[in-house]
């Protein structure tokens, strides 16, 4: 029983030494305690919420003098034609999310550059099967939602 805990202790000591944190958590800088949020995204904005306040950091409504801001510019789905059946219809898809941002500190003073984070799926489509091809398309939108969230917040852990 000694050694399970301490091959555990071990495993957790390495674990954390590396940097490594469960998906969707993310260490801020100190300086980040407090974060507003502006998205003309409301899913986007849920999520980073969500992932922020996992992390110990609190989400307000506005900007106030104490708090970081996260400024999402712009929001923009796209998709390419992938494949192509013998009739000539689409059947496979890439969906591309493109998010334009910005991070702000409480005094305005830029923290990240305007940037832009990018999210790709591939996605087949059954035109027989319209209700549950556009159902999976937008699990995969709120998908691509979390990867481009999981970015943003990355780039805001390397801020010093």
């Amino acid at each position: 029983m000694k050694s399970v805990a301490l091959i555990l202790l071990l495993t957790t000591s390495l674990l954390s030494g590396c940097g490594f944190h469960l998906r969707g958590t993310v260490v801020l800088p100190d300086s980040i305690r407090s974060v507003a949020i502006s998205s003309p995204d409301g899913k986007l904005k849920d999520i980073l919420t969500d992932r922020l306040e996992s992390s110990k950091v609190t989400v307000v409504a506005s900007p106030t003098s104490d708090s970081a801001n996260i400024k999402i510019t712009s929001v923009k789905f796209s998709r390419e034609i992938r494949t192509i059946d013998e009739r000539g219809k689409s059947t496979g898809y890439v969906i591309i999310l493109k998010v334009g941002y910005k991070v702000f500190d409480s005094k305005g003073k830029e923290l990240i550059k305007p940037s832009v984070s990018t999210a790709r799926r591939d996605y087949n489509f059954n035109p027989d099967q319209l209700l549950s091809a556009t159902r999976e398309e937008e699990l995969l939108r709120d998908d691509m939602r979390g990867d481009v969230a999981q970015g943003i917040l990355s780039k805001m852990s390397r801020i010093r």
